[in-house]
């Protein structure tokens, strides 16, 4: 990940932007969520028979763990609650994706090292492996999940810049 605990600019913002790195913390869970092998099937037994889950499960997978539940329309609701009653690991998995992305939203970077001990217990690989990274870049992550401030400006400037040049050559 772009993420380092001692990049920043003269200024004392992060280098990274804030949506690159936003953007690459969800490519990773999305990555883990892909990862599981509950999701390479279409059908789920379960204690009421056989369930079907919605069609290409790894896309809708991530597509419903990445929103919020209140956000979903009635049948994304219900795929969803079919996804978390086929395996107790896609449960889990929402749940602590959910609490990730709620420390996100909400900035709640306190929280992290309490995430880090759940994900650590849940004993999921996929999530442990995002963990990992997660925490050789502690300091950053950290910092991203607790500070409002940003290089999204410069980040735009120099967006402006690369397209002059290219305009240029």
């Amino acid at each position: 990940m772009c993420l380092s605990a001692g990049s920043r600019d003269a200024t004392g913002e992060w280098t990274c932007g804030e949506k690159l790195r936003r953007k690459a913390i969800l490519v990773r869970i999305a990555w883990c969520i892909v990862c599981l092998p509950t999701l390479k099937t279409t059908q789920q037994v379960t204690t009421t028979g056989t369930q079907r889950l919605p069609q290409s499960p790894s896309k809708a997978a991530i597509w419903l763990f990445m929103r919020r539940f209140n956000d979903l329309d009635e049948q994304e609701q219900n795929d969803l609650m079919a996804f978390r009653q086929a395996s107790s690991t896609l449960a889990t998995t929402y749940d602590l994706v959910q609490d990730f992305l709620q420390m996100v939203r909400e900035r709640q970077g306190d929280r992290l090292e309490e995430w880090l001990t759940q994900v650590e217990k849940s004993a999921l690989p996929e999530l442990e492996s995002f963990a990992h990274g997660v925490q050789l870049d502690h300091a950053a992550v950290q910092a991203g999940l607790t500070l409002s401030i940003n290089n999204g400006q410069v980040e735009g400037h120099v967006t402006k810049i690369k397209l002059i040049k290219r305009i240029v050559s």
